[in-house]
């Protein structure tokens, strides 16, 4: 079987692992890839073979993966096997989902009572930090993605939450999730010094929207100024409490506020600006503020940088866009005119 560990590829950003049953007779291919499967995931597992599956078998599955986050994008084909996840195996604290875009062939998943069917074009979000069974009969194709439990935790509801979820790629998010999902491998290639969060931060945000839309919460929410106008006084405050940080975004805006990124920039559209806009807005009043406190001698790169700029260039730039003139000119006005107040006071 080849089992080739990529983890020091300087063309990429991501960790690759790839395995096939190609180069052995097809009586040692069954128990050579119960052994990668159980051996190479990342949490325990059990494989099975059972009668109905294909024995004359054949496997082939293919990681993409960012250590960091531990998200991870796989494209996998075999000939179908029952794969486990029992209480004993559980000890691991493995407490990640996996998403399951089936492309090609039939199973089942089962938690407890809970019983999915699966069937092809289907997307289906499973729990691990549960027991769990997952049976795909035949030969099987699927791509399979690894989300961070804490990215999507807080969008389920509870009990009625913990089953395997059948998302409905037919409409709305879900559409978009699949055929994001279709897209990932060639973006991947074609985006080789992207970060791996880039091409991640996407599955997460639309997983976060099908379940909203689950909930009921998207249509509702849409319709109600009064929700949309809370949202939008949420972001401006915590824009303006954090817009120094370089590290801010609109998931991490969403994230603090309890909704799903595509939500809050439809609550920005309603009141006509954008997060950008927003974020670039109280940067320029901060500096402002600063420039005015430290004096004639403020060090434009360093208010730059203290406001969360990369620069001289990208700071000159806004600062004149949001009020007309540059920073040293804001500077000499001001304190021009300060000067005229007090020799009016005396």
């Amino acid at each position: 079987m080849q089992n080739n560990f990529v983890p020091g590829n300087h063309q990429s950003a991501f960790f690759e692992w790839t395995a096939k049953t190609d180069n052995f007779s097809v009586k040692e291919r069954w128990w050579r890839w119960k052994e990668l499967m159980e051996v190479g995931l990342p949490y325990r597992c059990e494989l099975q073979l059972k009668s109905h599956h294909n024995e004359e078998y054949s496997g082939e599955f293919a990681v993409s993966a960012n250590l960091e986050t531990g998200e991870a994008f796989a494209r996998a084909c075999f000939s179908g096997n029952t794969f486990k996840r029992a209480s004993n195996h559980l000890s691991d604290g493995y407490s990640n989902f996996t998403l399951i875009y089936l492309l090609a062939g039939r199973g089942a998943i089962q938690r407890g009572k809970y019983f999915t069917p699966m069937n092809a074009g289907g997307l289906y979000l499973v729990d691990l930090a549960q027991t769990i069974t997952h049976d795909l009969v035949h030969e099987s194709r699927s791509l399979l993605c690894r989300i961070p439990r804490g990215k999507i935790e807080k969008y389920f509801l509870g009990p009625e939450d913990s089953r395997p979820l059948e998302i409905d790629g037919s409409r709305g998010p879900g559409l978009l999730l699949r055929n994001y999902l279709l897209l990932f491998p060639q973006a991947k290639q074609q985006c080789a010094f992207v970060a791996p969060e880039i091409l991640f931060n996407p599955i997460s945000d639309l997983i976060i929207a099908c379940l909203q839309e689950r909930r009921g919460n998207l249509p509702s929410e849409s319709e109600s100024p009064s929700r949309l106008n809370t949202i939008f006084r949420g972001a401006c405050q915590l824009i303006h409490k954090h817009c120094r940080d370089t590290d801010l975004s609109a998931r991490q805006l969403a994230v603090s506020l309890g909704i799903c990124p595509s939500y809050l920039h439809r609550a920005l559209r309603y009141h006509q600006t954008s997060y950008v806009s927003l974020l670039r807005r109280a940067r320029i009043e901060a500096a402002s503020a600063q420039l005015l406190s430290t004096g004639r001698d403020a060090s434009i790169l360093q208010v730059a940088f203290n406001c969360g700029f990369n620069g001289t260039s990208q700071f000159s730039r806004a600062f004149r866009e949001e009020l007309g003139i540059s920073a040293s000119e804001f500077v000499k006005r001001s304190f021009a005119e300060k000067e005229e107040l007090l020799k009016l006071e005396e």
